[in-house]
């Protein structure tokens, strides 16, 4: 049972989530909402499991980013994806810098938010079309000396996969996951996955290079 935490103060958004993870969850999904950052850190406190957060950054009297901090020292191992009215560029940096698995707009469709969901459920992460196009129209892998398999790990790590997932993926074994990520990390001079996504965008990098 995929076990869902939603953080938004309309209740509208609220549900329109909701449905469309019961409807698109394999194995059922168990949601709990709430509408401020007060609400959200105090069920974070408790003894409870998610395997998912939603975060609204317009949520009242607290400023998005530093909400997001907080849950991210709470819990930093569970992906949290931000669902926000804010569509600048600089603010899906800033939010993946704070630590978010992924990020979309609220004008976002439906298809395209049940995606999101389905990619959080399977660890990959979710950008706005936009930020992701802006990757595409660039070049950036040039100048980075990384063999044709370590690119492909790099990839990889951009879809938010596990160094399980990538194996499979790869047909590799963990332990060379770990040596290629070290030189991706490396190459990109980070320490962090979230850092390889923000210096991919930096560079330029697109997905599917």
């Amino acid at each position: 049972m995929f076990r869902l935490l939603i953080c938004d103060d309309h209740p509208a958004i609220r549900t329109a989530l909701r449905l469309l993870a019961c409807e698109g969850m394999p194995g059922g999904c168990d949601v709990t909402e709430c509408a401020s950052a007060e609400e959200l850190l105090a069920l974070l406190s408790q003894d409870q499991h998610y395997d998912f957060i939603t975060l609204d950054l317009q949520l009242p009297g607290r400023s998005g980013l530093d909400v997001l901090a907080e849950v991210k020292q709470l819990r930093p191992n569970v992906p949290v994806m931000v669902f926000s009215a804010d569509e600048n560029p600089e603010r899906v940096t800033e939010a993946l810098q704070a630590g978010a698995t992924s990020y979309l707009f609220k004008t976002a469709s439906e298809p395209v938010l049940a995606e999101a969901l389905r990619a959080a459920a399977a660890h990959r992460t979710a950008l706005p079309a936009p930020y992701v196009r802006e990757w595409n129209g660039r070049k950036g892998l040039e100048d980075l000396a990384l063999s044709a398999r370590q690119r492909e790990v790099l990839q990889c790590l951009l879809r938010g996969m596990s160094a399980k997932q990538i194996a499979r993926a790869l047909g590799i074994s963990d332990g060379t996951v770990k040596s290629h990520t070290v030189a991706v990390f490396r190459a990109l001079n980070v320490s962090s996955r979230a850092q390889v996504v923000l210096e991919a965008h930096r560079r330029g990098i697109p997905f599917g290079a």
